[in-house]
C-alpha cells in the first residue's frame, strides 16, 4: 500500500465509478480495478461494493477512507510547506455562504497575510448542499454551513454521516435589509404585511433538496412579498438594493462598515421562524492550520463587534 493507492481509493468514492476515476486518473480502467483490489487484499477488508447507485464504500471501506484522507492531508499540507526551495506557501480553502460578515472578516483576514510568500487561496460563496460537499471531498478544507434552526437534527446527522465536524458559530435572526432611501427605513416598526407590496431579493440556489417536501427548506421562500428577484451571486446585491426602488432583503447581521458604504439600513421584523444558525465545518480527523484558525478568529471577531454594535443600538 501507498499513496498512489490511497488516491485512488478516494478518487473512487468521489466519483462513485471505477470508470469516472479511471478516466479522472489517466489510467486503464482494469489497472485501476487491479489497484483496488490489491489494496483491499492488503487490508483483508472490502472497501466498495457495487450497488444499483454505482460503486460505494463498504462501512469499513468508510473508515479506511476517512484515514485515507486524513494521510493524504497531512502530506499535502507537508508538500506545501516545503515546496518552492523550503519557503514555504500559505494554502487556504473554505466554502461558506453568501454572508456579508464572512466576507468582511475574510478580506481581513487576507490583508493580515504575509504578502512576500506564495498565496494558494481558494474562496467559494456557496449554499449549505454544495459547502458540505465540498468538505466532505477535501475540495474545501473548511466550511460555514446555514441553516434554519428547526433543522438542526437533519443537518446533524448528514455531517455526522458525511464524517464531519462542526461548531457553532453564530445563531442569530434575519434581518431585513433596503436601501437609507426605502420608503420602509423611517418606520418605527415593520411587520411581515408592511413587505406585501415591495420586491424580495434572495439568493435562488440555497434551497436544500431532502427538506423541500417538508415546505421549510428555503428561509426566504413563501414570505409575504409577491414581487421576486432571485439572484445567485452576492456581487449584484448591493447594487439592485440602492438602484432598484422599493428592494429589500433577508440577511444575517451586517457590520456596520458595509452598511455605511453602501447606504444601507437594517432593520429588524417580527418573524418568529427567521431563526437562522451559521455552523463550522471540517473533515473528521482534519487538523486546523494556523491559516485556518486565523480565518476563524477573524470571523468570530467581526461576529462579535456587530453583537456588540447591536446592543448599544
Amino acid at each position: 500500500m501507498n499513496l498512489q493507492h490511497l488516491k485512488y481509493a478516494v478518487e473512487v468514492e468521489k466519483t462513485g465509478s471505477i470508470t469516472q476515476a479511471a478516466e479522472n486518473l489517466y489510467m486503464g480502467q482494469p489497472n485501476l480495478s487491479k489497484a483496488i483490489k490489491e489494496l483491499e487484499g492488503t487490508l483483508g477488508v472490502v472497501i466498495f461494493k457495487r450497488t444499483s447507485k454505482g460503486v460505494l464504500p463498504t462501512e469499513q471501506g468508510k473508515e479506511f477512507l476517512r484515514y485515507a484522507k486524513s494521510i493524504l492531508d497531512q502530506v499535502e499540507r507537508m508538500e506545501d510547506l516545503y515546496r518552492s526551495g523550503g519557503e514555504g506557501r500559505l494554502h487556504f480553502s473554505a466554502a461558506v455562504p453568501r454572508a456579508s460578515y464572512i466576507a468582511h472578516a475574510f478580506a481581513k483576514f487576507l490583508a493580515e497575510l504575509d504578502q512576500s510568500q506564495q498565496l494558494d487561496v481558494n474562496f467559494k460563496e456557496t449554499n449549505a448542499t454544495e459547502a458540505i460537499h465540498s468538505v466532505a471531498e477535501r475540495e474545501s478544507k473548511l466550511g460555514v454551513i446555514r441553516y434554519q434552526a428547526i433543522h438542526e437534527g437533519y443537518f446533524q446527522n448528514l455531517l455526522e454521516d458525511k464524517a464531519i465536524c462542526s461548531h457553532p458559530l453564530w445563531e442569530f435572526t434575519y434581518q431585513l435589509l433596503f436601501s437609507k432611501n426605502h420608503p420602509l427605513a423611517g418606520a418605527e416598526s415593520i411587520t411581515p404585511d408592511d413587505l406585501q407590496k415591495y420586491v424580495e431579493i434572495l439568493h435562488g440556489d440555497v434551497t436544500v433538496p431532502s427538506l423541500s417536501v417538508m415546505g421549510k427548506a428555503h428561509p426566504q421562500e413563501d414570505r409575504h412579498a409577491k414581487k421576486k428577484i432571485r439572484i445567485y451571486e452576492r456581487g449584484s446585491q448591493f447594487d439592485l438594493l440602492c438602484q432598484v426602488p422599493d428592494t429589500f432583503m433577508w440577511v444575517s447581521p451586517m457590520p456596520q462598515a458595509v452598511l455605511d458604504r453602501h447606504g444601507l439600513r437594517q432593520r429588524r421584523c417580527d418573524v418568529i421562524d427567521l431563526r437562522m444558525r451559521d455552523v463550522l465545518i471540517y473533515p473528521e480527523g482534519y487538523q486546523l492550520s494556523a491559516l485556518d484558525k486565523s480565518f476563524v478568529q477573524k470571523v468570530e471577531q467581526v461576529r462579535d463587534e456587530i453583537v456588540q454594535n447591536q446592543g448599544k443600538a
